[in-house]
């Protein structure tokens, strides 16, 4: 119910407001039930424990107190064996609480006592990365609970009691962390209320719904003093060590400041001891060009042996250089009983006996390199590095995104102040730097002058490849597949051959790849098949080339078949990398070459950047310019030569289609955002962003409308041969039906304009949209001259 989305819980309470008491009538009646039904299984047992219940009254009683429980031990524990399954006692994490009483557990299973219970374990709450909830997250969690009771009791409104966060568990002595996730039950729960509830119309339960993240809002509809709950409530706790921890290091690995940071490198060798259950495992991580290049001085450095201890050199002809050349793991059970070099007696000297590399491959290029060190000798074994095969492609794909954000800080670096800066603001930054010049100060001090441009109006326009992703994906899979099959044949042509013992575990092992690429590929697939198809399938097919001459020619024709840098079979891919390259660098062309005549008329701020299409930013308004007045028909302007520059778009990249090798093609947007809004420099960045809470939504609408759907459907606004014109006021619109009218008159577009309401988006909502359609047979393919523009936007 609570989602993380939300920045932050509304509730200014800071005690539970309802009574609470335990309470056993509600079993007891169960049990009594029981007693009446002779077929029932545990109705002697019913019987027998009513009798002993007679006798102690004080359990029957409405409210039971501590000194109750105290005084009958063991009448409780058979109470509790009509709730929790006594054949279950040794295996299930259970136990029974007072009500919404943090430290009211009063039963347990044996399970329970043996892996949660008190003495040599911390339990917390799993706070990393979770929600900025209210302070008192414990408060807060047991106020939903208690509502979601009574939602379902009084207003049968049915919501799954789940808790909106996980448990920690550290043991003290071992340093082993689990984590683990409740299941609540409020079956032997009963609510009673001091006065009558209020009934809530289906418009007040929606509001309570829709506002889910406002607790005072929830208690002025239905306020939680009028309620009194009295009973038990049963957690069933979950292991959910592996699952919770491997999310949060996938977390981890997205974000670039964790894979670059000493505080992210801690984090994820923290989440590695607890994926292996070791909790003394010394873990390391390194990024590297090559055993050529001067290793550390590397971006990426945090291995057991610190950088200042030893040079690259010093890692060369070590097990590091072999795991590297080899591109394969080196797992060593016991470091002492290696040949002693300096690597060695470092790693001796911090104490580590077991060890192992992992480099991280991704298309079959070193990424960077992992380790694995523990004291004990052969703690560290290859069931353990299976345990996280899957998380080394994602390793691998941080590493790479790592680099190239690496080479970008570099670059940047290496360029003087400012030479990145648009033309346009230019005039901007040498006045901060007159200014700083007068005043005699560090020149370093100028990235402290915040750079501010407001009440500018963007325009931004996307062109994207459509299933671009899909694509790719089968691209990959078509390569790899041919490459399996033509292996497969090789090794069931010959008769010689084919019957031998590991001529069939290959076969087997091809088989079995084909049948995942035919299935579709998961993440980490493609590296494990082509790691496959080069470290096993190659290095036999070479012996066979030298032993049986007679299978030379069959053999070259499969090598004729692999790229002769790559080493696989790279047609398809290739295809569609070269398809992608043409369309983006046409698409590039003309709207680096428009872009020109549009500064002209008048100066604006423009942005292009590519992932895999083409899109742009661009701001126009006064304070970006300093001696030409600005006029709301330049606006005016460029949204007309962004309509007309998107159709020409459109008509190139049809025009390609027959040239390419990969059918692939466009679709286009704009958005529409009317209301200025201001946008500064961030001197980290070198790169403007919009300013403003409140101009954030556009930020986030520009990142979300391209998987926009039309209301009511499954249909993705953008379409291939249309441009979507995204807009969220009418007002916004007005203008643009005008430019759509003069250009269903000259032929850039047939006479087909849609207008659509667009499905809610996260973070933006109410969006529509007029998608028109690009006319492919119109004979007017250029842009208007200045005098044409002019006439088309003031009519």
């Amino acid at each position: 119910m609570i989602d993380k989305d939300y920045i932050k819980v509304n509730c200014s309470l800071c005690n539970i407001p309802f009574k609470t008491k335990l309470s056993f009538q509600l079993l007891i009646k169960e049990i009594e039930k029981m007693s009446v039904e002779h077929s029932h299984v545990m109705s002697y047992m019913a019987v027998e424990l009513l009798k002993k219940l007679d006798h102690a009254p004080e359990l029957k009683a409405d409210s039971v107190s501590q000194a109750m429980l105290d005084k009958y031990p063991e009448l409780v524990k058979q109470l509790m064996s009509f709730a929790f399954n006594p054949l279950q006692d040794d295996l299930e994490l259970s136990a029974a609480w007072k009500p919404f009483e943090p430290d009211g557990e009063f039963y347990s299973t044996s399970a329970f006592k043996r892996v949660l219970g008190e003495g040599n374990r911390i339990m917390g709450l799993a706070k990393e990365d979770e929600m900025e909830l209210d302070e008192n997250l414990l408060l807060v969690t047991i106020l939903y609970q208690a509502y979601f009771i009574i939602l379902e009791r009084y207003y049968k409104v049915d919501i799954p009691v789940d808790l909106p966060f996980t448990l920690k568990m550290t043991n003290t002595d071992t340093g082993i962390v689990k984590f683990f996730n409740k299941r609540f039950n409020s079956r032997f729960l009963e609510i009673r209320t001091t006065g009558k509830v209020k009934e809530l119309s289906a418009e007040d339960l929606k509001v309570l719904l829709d506002n889910d993240h406002d607790l005072d809002l929830w208690n002025k509809l239905i306020p939680l003093d009028e309620f009194e709950f009295r009973g038990f409530i049963q957690f069933q706790y979950h292991d959910v060590t592996r699952d919770h921890t491997i999310s949060k290091l996938k977390s981890d690995l997205l974000k670039k400041e964790t894979v670059l940071s000493k505080e992210g490198y801690l984090r994820i060798k923290d989440k590695i001891r607890t994926l292996i259950e070791n909790p003394e495992a010394e873990f390391g991580m390194a990024a590297n060009y090559g055993f050529e290049t001067n290793l550390n001085q590397q971006f990426i450095w945090n291995t057991i042996i610190p950088r200042e201890e030893l040079d690259c050199f010093s890692y060369q002809g070590t097990m590091y250089e072999k795991a590297f050349n080899k591109k394969q793991i080196v797992l060593t059970s016991d470091i002492a009983q290696l040949e002693r070099n300096v690597v060695v007696e470092k790693l001796l000297k911090y104490g580590i006996r077991s060890h192992a590399i992992v480099p991280l491959l991704h298309e079959g290029e070193i990424m960077g390199m992992l380790e694995f060190g523990c004291k004990k000798p052969g703690s560290i074994t290859m069931i353990q590095l299976k345990l996280l095969h899957d998380l080394f492609p994602i390793f691998a794909l941080a590493m790479k995104r790592s680099k190239e954000d690496w080479n970008d800080m570099v670059r940047s670096v290496i360029q003087e102040e400012y030479t990145a800066i648009h033309p346009t603001v230019e005039w901007r930054f040498r006045e901060a730097a007159a200014q700083l010049i007068n005043n005699d100060e560090s020149i370093d001090n100028v990235k402290n002058e915040d750079i501010v441009f407001p009440d500018v109006v963007p325009i931004y326009g996307a062109s994207d490849i459509r299933g671009s992703s899909l694509e790719r994906n089968e691209a990959i899979r078509e390569d790899l597949e041919t490459q399996l099959k033509a292996a497969k044949q090789i090794l069931e042509n010959d008769k010689e051959v084919a019957d031998v013992p590991l001529m069939n575990d290959l076969r087997y092992t091809i088989s079995r790849h084909l049948k995942t690429v035919g299935s579709g590929l998961k993440a980490g697939d493609e590296v494990v098949i082509i790691d496959f198809l080069k470290k096993e399938v190659k290095p036999v097919l070479d012996l066979f080339k030298s032993r049986y001459p007679e299978m030379g020619s069959l053999i070259a024709g499969y090598e004729a078949l692999l790229d002769p840098e790559l080493g696989v079979i790279y047609d398809k891919r290739k295809d569609f990398e070269d398809s992608l390259t043409l369309i983006n660098d046409k698409v590039s062309d003309i709207i680096d070459k428009e872009q020109l005549s549009a500064q002209k008329v008048y100066p604006h701020y423009f942005e292009k950047y590519r992932t895999d299409g083409i899109e742009y930013n661009a701001y126009i308004g006064q304070s970006l310019v300093k001696d030409m007045e600005y006029s709301d028909i330049y606006l005016k302007n460029m949204r007309l030569w962004q309509l007309l520059v998107m159709v020409k778009v459109a008509r190139e990249v049809r025009s390609l289609q027959s040239s390419l090798p990969t059918k692939l093609d466009i679709t286009q947007l704009i958005l529409v955002h009317s209301n200025p809004l201001s946008i500064a420099f961030r001197q980290d960045e070198k790169k403007f962003d919009v300013a403003g809470a409140y101009n954030i939504r556009y930020e986030i609408t520009k990142k979300r409308i391209d998987k926009a759907l039309v209301k009511g459907s499954n249909e993705r606004i953008t379409q291939v041969g249309k441009i979507a014109i995204v807009y969220s006021h009418a007002d916004e619109i007005a203008e643009y039906r005008h430019f759509l009218d003069f250009m269903k008159a000259q032929g850039y577009i047939t006479r087909k304009v849609e207008d659509l309401e667009l499905e809610d988006l996260k973070g933006a909502s109410g969006l529509r949209a007029l998608r028109i359609e690009v006319d492919f047979k119109g004979t007017n393919t250029g842009l208007l001259d200045a005098k044409a523009y002019e006439e088309v936007i003031t009519k």
